[in-house]
């Protein structure tokens, strides 16, 4: 046996030679405060895998604006350019221009 099992059957023998108690009531105001801390509605802690994707949710995002913000000249220039292709962007037509 390993010393926390032999504790433990000490512990055992000594509340079976205890005596016994007349009175097995709770004491005064147990039923309530146990009612009360069951309805308080403690919201439990977010798991640590949860803390951790909210964290790495946040720098992919900051990681995301910083990519627009370096590239925004390109971005700008491809976008304001008054090109053929952009200006006549029609999917369909593209389409059925191209069986003919």
């Amino acid at each position: 046996m390993n010393p926390h099992e032999k504790a433990w059957q000490r512990l055992a023998a000594d509340a079976r030679r205890a005596p016994e108690s007349g009175d097995l009531s709770a004491p005064f105001g147990f039923s309530t405060r146990v009612a009360a801390l069951a309805f308080e509605g403690r919201e439990p802690s977010p798991s640590v895998f949860a803390r951790l994707s909210l964290r790495v949710a946040a720098v992919a995002c900051a990681l995301a604006v910083a990519a627009v913000a370096i590239n925004y000249s390109a971005i700008e220039a491809t976008l304001g350019a008054d090109s053929g292709v952009t200006a006549n962007d029609d999917p369909v037509a593209e389409v059925v221009n191209l069986g003919t």
